[in-house]
């Protein structure tokens, strides 16, 4: 969209020309020079940085872009000189509001880009009643009309782009969490047969071959203890390396998503940003102890007929992530929880307290509730 800005700019700018040229002796000098390096140059900037820019300070850009035009528009009102404009003749830049309007668009939200529209094009009005020397108010006034008409084809073309793209967007992300789980399912599967077999062939025989020798310094015993040894590290080794990184906007639609599969009444609410990358393994965890607090929250949460309220909080920083699962349910008295309780001493404390700057807790009285923490810190 920026690279479009761009070209739809220059072609502007040649349909342009020949007003440039008439209009010159009817501005103060210098004006228009700076006026046209503004309006025909900041776009091509702009689409030269947008490669190599992030989204957000691509809206940025075109937000500024937009606020640049607007004030262009407005200053020729004060740099204008030897009026009237001849009968026909409209300031250069009224014809082209689209320009800043799309940018508009794709910088702010789409109430804020039409608020932008319908201000930019009202100004429109003054400017040609100036321009005439308020001989004809009526022209003015349509020629503005036509501009808000004009330029709401352009900004709902490019707000439509824009929804389209984030649709896009979270589709192709949940066809990556997909795969991504799909092929996590698999190497788990494959590591599990690896290890069974590892087991069974190396570390039983081992041991048989222990007790079968009935000395532990056997000679032939030793040397197969060392090789199941060296293959237990090897396969240590193995699994420890660095693990793979993911964005923070795939955690957060994969808390989305199964929040909604765990659950029909949560509330799922985000604050704060984190550009740096996530280890996968760590938000896999996080999500899948997400989703067991709520589904102990719907087992056990429910009093009478009283509907339960269940929150889910992801707060992001450039140091870490915190995930608080609340509900308002008749809550548990966490020393009673038996120590074999797989969904909270296992699923959540165990799981997400053994990984490294990972931590866990669970806070809970009756009658007021159960509260989960769960969260990362590098």
């Amino acid at each position: 969209m920026s690279a479009v800005l761009a070209a739809t700019t220059m072609l502007f700018l040649a349909l342009t020309i020949g007003s440039l040229i008439e209009q010159k002796s009817y501005v103060m000098p210098h004006w228009q020079s700076v006026a046209v390096t503004a309006i025909f140059g900041l776009p091509l900037i702009l689409a030269a940085a947008a490669p190599w820019s992030s989204l957000r300070e691509l809206r940025l850009m075109h937000g500024a872009y937009a606020i640049i035009f607007a004030i262009v528009v407005v200053s020729w009102i004060p740099a204008f000189i030897n009026g009237p404009l001849p009968s026909g003749m409209a300031p250069w830049t009224v014809g082209m509001t689209a320009l800043s309007t799309v940018p508009a668009a794709i910088a702010w939200r789409p109430a804020v880009a039409w608020g932008f529209l319908i201000a930019s094009s009202l100004v429109i009005a003054p400017i040609r009643i100036i321009a005439d020397g308020g001989t004809d108010i009526s022209l003015a006034v349509q020629f503005a009309i036509f501009t808000i008409t004009v330029c709401a084809v352009f900004t709902a073309v490019a707000i439509v782009a824009i929804g389209a793209g984030r649709e896009v967007d979270v589709a192709t992300a949940a066809a990556r969490v997909s795969s991504t789980r799909a092929a996590a399912l698999t190497a788990r599967a494959e590591e599990q047969a690896h290890l069974d077999a590892l087991v069974h062939d190396e570390v039983i025989a081992t041991i048989f071959a222990a007790a079968g020798a009935g000395r532990s310094d056997s000679e032939a015993t030793r040397v197969q203890a060392a090789r199941t040894i060296a293959r237990l590290q090897k396969l240590h080794e193995a699994t420890a390396g660095v693990p793979e990184l993911i964005h923070s906007d795939y955690l957060i639609r994969g808390l989305s998503t199964s929040i909604d599969e765990a659950t029909d009444s949560g509330e799922f609410n985000v604050t704060g940003e984190r550009n740096a990358p996530i280890p996968s393994s760590i938000a896999s965890a996080l999500i899948e102890a997400t989703v067991e607090a709520l589904r102990n929250s719907v087992v056990h949460a429910s009093r009478d007929s009283t509907p339960v309220r269940r929150v889910v909080d992801l707060r992001l920083s450039p140091e870490r992530v915190d995930i608080t699962i609340t509900d308002n349910g008749r809550g548990f008295d966490a020393a009673n929880v038996p120590k074999n309780r797989l969904g909270i001493v296992v699923s959540i404390l165990g799981r997400i307290n053994a990984l490294p700057g990972a931590h866990a807790a669970v806070s809970s009285r009756p009658g007021e509730g159960t509260q989960v923490s769960v969260g990362w810190q590098e």
